[in-house]
């Protein structure tokens, strides 16, 4: 039995927990008491008392993460490789389960190949009839919503030509109420009797046949699971930062998977996609509670999936981490701005979960995951309040009689019985942040599949010495990004939602200059007052300062895709799912050629066929929500864009007029004849040709 294993005897899981609080808590104090120790040589000021204030929670966060991915580390060495291709189990599940897949937004060519390669794996395997996919669409915009009702038409035509393919459904809401959180609920409540069990994905989620009926099976396996959630790997980023995340999510972020599993067991957590859930426990525990106030505190929760869970686990289901399950991917955002744009929305999501952790009915361990997810943020702006008010004691300390920041010595000066400690307490601090990466190195080395498809034994120690460098150097860049975002969070600045761009363009060296200037002039002015306060001191927060004072440059560099290429030609940072993809990304890369060698029709083309083309009208008017759901504009607004749209053509109309009209089946109807008309006799302006007319269909609605 696993040492992961959640299904050990309660006995087992509170040892393991309490060796894991015991390490967690004795390392906290070690380095809370070192400290100290060294602030009273002098006696404590208010300044060191602010100090250590500070520092408590941070320790408690340093000794966190080690413990974690410690613990991580011993699973997996006593595990052992994984075998190199995961068994299909049989799907015995008495009915399908639901794939879900929302979308809002996004690129309609890249979502729909994921599908299509997952149906085609699925089909591979036999698995077609034990799975229904449904694209599940929150997208504002009419270009992306008609094209997604495009793309969908192609695979339901598929489905027809090719038996044993999964079918696809596909429904948008015309009022995308409580954004993913919210389009999943709307969901369960149309749907969820039909199915026992849903996997939700992301837009850019890819799952093998493999996973899907690996999973499936640990509920069946488990009456009382309520979630499981897989972990899902980094794959097919092309820039240097993208490669860099996914080369550290294959190297550490086994350790972080398996040590989180090994210590939550069944109070495990939910990252929101690429996990299956059971339905009806999702249905009967996980109404979101609106949070009292406005946003971005109040309101809506915006981190839905850590809630979920805890919600669960508060209703007597087990949520669990399936560790042993790495064949589910998802894509890396692509730079570093896409990353901080992404975190900031997490964010404030996050810091909402700390009104939640005095929640009555909650499992401590619940508790804990929020408490955790709070300081992967709040975390950054604590260092930097600990760095300011480290200068400023520093800047005291070199205006008294006693200067601990003697001229010409690379470390303070401190008296004889605490310089030890110092070195000790700093050389403590470095090994809780970097001896993990030695720990998931070593692993990688021992797998020798793993190690070939990484490179070779020198390119992943040299990629980990890479990864370890530019991280090192983009560290202080986050930490600025995460505290202003906690920052602006708490003083009342709410994010909006917007689509994820998951595609990166390389941008000239000047537009880095202009957008990251400002942390270039806060690294300087550092350098320059830590510099006139101790050159030593300057010393200190070198790591800092160049990060800072060199950002433009490293996210230009992260943010090219020429260097990540250039490196995955000397075979540098590479991943298993490069050297070693799994058919259903070949599948998927076979696709998106497919599709970029076609030209998809644009917004105007799409919205005239859709009025004109009787078949893609009766489609398009089936797939519009039942009446519960309003359109935003009113019938009058309707009425309007309907005859702007008659006499001057599809490209007179900006996007909220043409989804006035398509969300109008009254208006729709009558615009089919008089457009046709026009059409016919060539009086509609900017009218594109029609397609082949298409023959009558039969599709999923």
């Amino acid at each position: 039995m696993s040492l992961s294993d959640p299904d050990r005897s309660g006995v087992a899981v509170m040892a393991r927990r309490s060796v894991f609080v015991i390490g967690v808590l004795g390392t906290a104090a070690a380095l809370v008491a070192s400290y100290t120790r060294i602030l009273y040589v002098d006696g404590l000021s208010l300044l060191d008392i602010a100090l250590i204030a500070v520092f408590v929670p941070l320790a408690l966060w340093l000794a966190q993460s080690f413990w974690t991915l410690g613990a991580g580390f011993l699973v997996l060495l006593f595990r052992g490789p994984p075998p190199a291709e995961a068994p299909v189990p049989p799907v015995t599940a008495k009915g399908p389960t639901a794939v879900v897949v929302p979308v809002y937004n996004e690129e309609v060519g890249r979502v729909f190949a994921g599908i299509q390669a997952m149906r085609r794996d699925l089909a591979a395997h036999g698995l077609g009839d034990h799975f229904h996919i449904h694209v599940l669409s929150d997208s504002t915009r009419p270009g992306p919503w008609l094209s997604e009702v495009d793309a969908w038409r192609d695979l339901a035509d598929q489905a027809d030509e090719a038996r044993g393919l999964p079918p696809v459904y596909y429904r948008r809401r015309l009022q995308n109420r409580e954004r993913k959180s919210g389009n999943i609920a709307d969901f369960v409540r149309r749907h969820g009797q039909l199915y026992e069990y849903m996997v939700v994905l992301d837009a850019d989620s890819i799952m093998t046949a493999s996973s899907l009926a690996r999973l499936v099976a640990r509920m069946e396996a488990d009456p009382k699971a309520g979630l499981v959630q897989a972990p899902p790997r980094l794959a097919r980023g092309e820039t240097l930062f993208a490669r860099i995340l996914q080369f550290a999510g294959a190297v550490y972020g086994p350790l972080s998977a398996s040590g989180i599993a090994f210590w939550a067991a069944g109070e495990g957590n939910y990252w929101g996609h690429n996990a299956i859930i059971r339905t009806r426990a999702f249905s009967d525990c996980c109404g979101l509670p609106e949070l009292p106030g406005s946003a971005p505190l109040g309101g809506e929760i915006l981190s839905h999936d850590f809630v979920e869970a805890a919600l669960l686990r508060r209703g007597g289901w087990k949520v669990l981490i399936a560790d042993d399950i790495d064949d589910t991917l998802e894509e890396p955002p692509p730079t570093v701005g896409d990353f901080a744009t992404r975190d900031r929305r997490w964010c404030q999501g996050n810091l909402q979960h700390a009104r939640l952790i005095p929640a009555r009915g909650l499992h401590w361990v619940s508790r804990l995951h929020f408490s955790v997810g709070v300081m992967s943020y709040v975390s950054s702006a604590l260092w930097l309040v600990f760095l300011v008010l480290s200068a400023l004691q520093a800047w005291q300390l070199a205006r008294t009689p006693v200067s601990y920041f003697a001229a010409g010595r690379p470390f303070p000066q401190w008296p004889l019985e605490v310089q030890g400690a110092a070195l000790t307490l700093l050389a403590v601090a470095l090994g809780l942040l970097l001896v993990p990466k030695l720990f998931g190195l070593v692993l990688t080395l021992r797998d020798g599949r793993l190690r070939r498809a990484l490179g070779g034994g020198w390119r992943v120690t040299l990629g980990v010495l890479i990864e370890t460098l530019y991280t090192a150097l983009l560290a202080p860049i986050m930490m600025l990004l995460h505290s202003l975002a906690v920052f602006s969070t708490v003083l009342g600045r709410a994010v909006g939602w917007s689509a994820q761009n998951r595609k990166a363009e390389d941008g000239a060296f000047e537009q880095a200059v202009e957008r990251w200037l400002p942390f270039t002039a806060i690294g300087t002015a550092v350098t320059a007052a830590a510099w006139i306060t101790s050159p030593t001191l300057a010393l200190w927060l070198s790591p800092v300062e160049a990060g800072l004072i060199l950002a433009p440059v490293v996210v230009w560099l992260g943010d090219s895709g020429r260097v990540g290429l250039a490196l995955k030609r000397a075979r540098l940072l590479l991943t298993r799912e490069e050297t070693l993809p799994p058919p259903v990304l070949q599948t998927l890369d076979t696709l998106l050629d497919e599709d970029a060698a076609r030209t998809r029709p644009d917004r105007n083309a799409l919205l005239a066929w859709t009025v004109l083309d009787a078949d893609r009208l009766r489609d398009h008017l089936d797939l519009l929500p039942l009446a519960d759901q309003e359109s935003r504009a009113t019938p009058e607004q309707a009425a309007a864009a309907a005859r702007k749209l008659r006499y001057l053509g599809p490209a007179a109309l900006d996007d909220k007029e043409a989804l006035a009209v398509l969300e109008n089946a009254e208006e729709l109807v009558g615009l089919h004849a008089a457009c046709w008309a026009r059409w016919l006799a060539g009086d509609w302006p900017d009218a594109p040709p029609l397609p082949p007319r298409a023959v009558p269909r039969k599709l999923a609605g």
